[in-house]
């Protein structure tokens, strides 16, 4: 009986351990829930076989893999018998499909399976194999461009295949026509330009083969020169456009691929190109292609291939169903830049303007010590005399991050230039970054210098100290070192300056008012002791 009960406590012990190594933290699927899915890559090779690959599934109930390969798309909805392919290892994800027709297209979809037989898909992508039994084969754009900005095959003659995404005709060249071509499965390093009179038939959903040089042309590869085009089929489906940041359409993966960006607005206009950025960090879009071009603060979503040229990566909409010009500038709408004119007094003083901009404060950011509503714009790109206060109580509404259209009379309010008692107002779009607020010292904001190019923009001020408090008309002084500058207290933060106070970094609009500059921070989050 004393073995019967020394027994049923230790069963229960071991039942507790299983049960707690068991836990989600090993288990990241549980009974009744989707396994993991899997991302699936696959491009066709230099003979009629098509090489998949996918991710691992991390759940520690995975059971297999079963890879589907169909002529039709929607294999999910509808999966084929059979898969082509099936394994128990999770490490096994990568096959070879060989032995296929030539010149047909080919959709491909990996189903994930678990011990409870639930099951995930992956994407589903689609294959071009080329129409050509030629034993010297094919190579893929992705061989051609070797992951690497200087193609291993440069300056060598090859044979590639190829959907063609952006037609002969579509961007204008005084010299040569350029057209691109896909692999069919999209990706990083999927792309390639062509360029030379042979390519100028070529349209979008073109299944090619195509011989040439390959070329590195000041940074861009290129099959230059080709010979022997053949266009095998044609009206095929192109690969979707890979959504990118506008920081990320710089970067040499996506050469040549039809990509896209949204909300991105145009910070300068060129000869040739725009500036555009997304709060990221700025590209170029380019204007080979047929299109409307937008103005200067204009928010818009471009779609085309990467193009590199002037030590530029530029995105080159096609047409204008590329690009959405969702307004902002133009016509007479301004900047802020325009309506400050470079100068203490507006030359739109007195006159009812429109001006567009991002929004860096919102009517809930400055109510400490006036009952009015104040917020302030400024343009994407910052800089000097990017900044304007907006006074009145139509703001309601605007929240920071806004690319807003604001409607206003220009009045320069005894010394700071004002937009004040808004018509209207037009929100654009949400959530851009704010311009970087310009760093300084406070010897360069005192009254004295006379800083009137950083009027009603965001600076920030680092290693100082309180010297004074209890100072006119609610402010109270810092000093990094290079000479004293107002502070204000016209923003929601809690901080209570005392003399002698360490500040690491202090943010805040530069202020004009009694006479002196000052900076007013927001909240909280702009001091930071």
């Amino acid at each position: 009986m004393k073995n019967i009960k020394w027994f049923i406590p230790f069963v229960a012990i071991i039942a507790i351990m299983i049960a707690i190594s068991c836990g989600d933290d090993e288990n990241p699927a549980g009974p009744g829930d989707n396994p993991t899915a899997s991302t699936l890559s696959a491009t066709s090779g230099t003979t009629n076989t098509v090489f998949a690959s996918w991710s691992a599934c991390p759940d520690n109930d995975f059971s297999e893999y079963n890879l589907y390969r169909s002529a039709t798309s929607g294999i999910s909805g509808n999966p084929p018998s059979t898969p082509i392919r099936t394994s128990s290892n999770v490490s096994d994800t990568t096959f070879s499909d060989t032995g296929l027709s030539w010149g047909e297209t080919y959709y491909y979809a990996v189903q994930t399976k678990n011990t409870g037989s639930n099951t995930a898909w992956s994407n589903e992508v689609q294959v071009v194999i080329a129409d050509s039994g030629s034993s010297s084969g094919y190579l893929t754009c992705y061989d051609i461009q070797g992951q690497a900005a200087s193609s291993p095959y440069d300056d060598q003659i090859v044979s590639v295949t190829g959907i063609v995404t952006t037609g002969g005709d579509e961007l204008y060249s005084t010299t040569g026509a350029y057209a691109f071509i896909s692999d069919a499965g999209g990706g990083p390093w999927s792309g390639l330009i062509l360029y030379g009179d042979s390519v100028a038939a070529l349209v979008r959903g073109d299944s090619i083969t195509i011989s040439g040089t390959v070329d590195e042309f000041y940074g861009l590869t290129e099959l230059t020169f080709p010979t022997d085009v053949q266009v095998i089929s044609t009206g095929h489906t192109l690969p979707d456009a890979i959504e990118l940041t506008t920081a990320q359409a710089c970067e040499e993966q996506y050469e040549s691929v039809v990509i896209s960006v949204t909300d991105a607005i145009v910070l300068v206009a060129n000869a040739n190109s725009y500036e555009i950025d997304d709060g990221s960090g700025s590209c170029h879009m380019g204007t080979r292609g047929s299109i409307t071009e937008p103005s200067v603060s204009d928010t818009v979503d471009v779609t085309g291939p990467l193009f590199y040229e002037y030590d530029e990566w530029r995105i080159q909409p096609r047409d204008n169903n590329d690009i959405t010009i969702h307004g902002g500038g133009g016509g007479n709408v301004y900047t802020c830049y325009e309506i400050q004119g470079q100068q203490e007094t507006s030359p739109f003083n007195g006159q009812t303007v429109s001006v567009t901009g991002i929004v860096t404060a919102d009517p809930d950011d400055y109510t400490a010590v006036s009952s009015s509503t104040y917020g302030a714009l400024a343009d994407a790109g910052g800089g000097p005399w990017s900044g304007l206060l907006m006074y009145g109580d139509d703001l309601a509404g605007l929240v920071r991050g806004d690319s807003v259209t604001v409607t206003g009379v220009v009045d320069e309010y005894f010394g700071v230039t004002e937009l004040k008692y808004p018509i209207s107002y037009v929100v654009h779009s949400s959530g851009h970054s704010l311009p970087a607020p310009e760093q300084m010292i406070t010897g360069d904001l005192a009254t004295a210098v006379t800083p009137e190019q950083w009027e009603s923009v965001f600076v920030t001020v680092t290693d100082l100290d309180v010297t004074q408090i209890g100072l006119p008309y609610y402010t109270w002084a810092i000093d990094d070192g290079s000479g004293e500058c107002y502070a204000g207290t016209m923003g929601d933060f809690t901080y209570v300056p005392a003399v002698g106070d360490t500040i690491s970094s202090f943010t805040g609009l530069l202020w004009y008012s009694r006479d002196n500059y000052k900076i007013e921070p927001r909240d909280d989050s702009d001091i930071i002791i």
